[in-house]
């Protein structure tokens, strides 16, 4: 359980490090780029977390190509981590704040 907290807390504290960086690089709002940093970063852990996609076959068919030996194709599968619940939390939050933040332009 321990462990599990430091990595969520790692996990934020890098996603709002980034976010910092991106709206001082763009000179915008942090919250402008919260939500669809944690979309492109929860994105980014899953990919990473997941086997047997469109890579994985890729990779899979050159070999075969290259050696003539049949591989077993992989079965895609997707392993949730602390750091992607995390990721979603952030982005839910980030887009809370962002209708909160922006109600009065979205409603008129």
């Amino acid at each position: 359980m321990g462990k599990n907290m430091i990595w969520a807390v790692v996990t934020v504290s890098v996603m709002m490090l980034i976010n910092w960086g991106v709206a001082s690089f763009f000179r915008g709002e942090f919250i402008e780029y919260s939500f669809l940093l944690g979309v492109v970063i929860m994105a980014i852990v899953w990919f990473f977390n997941s086997k047997g996609g469109f890579a994985s076959n890729s990779v899979r068919l050159r070999i075969q190509a290259r050696t003539g030996m049949k591989l077993e194709e992989e079965k895609r599968s997707f392993n949730p981590t602390v750091v992607f619940y995390t990721t979603i939390g952030y982005t839910v939050v980030a887009f809370v704040v962002t209708i909160i933040y922006y109600k009065d332009y979205i409603t008129g």
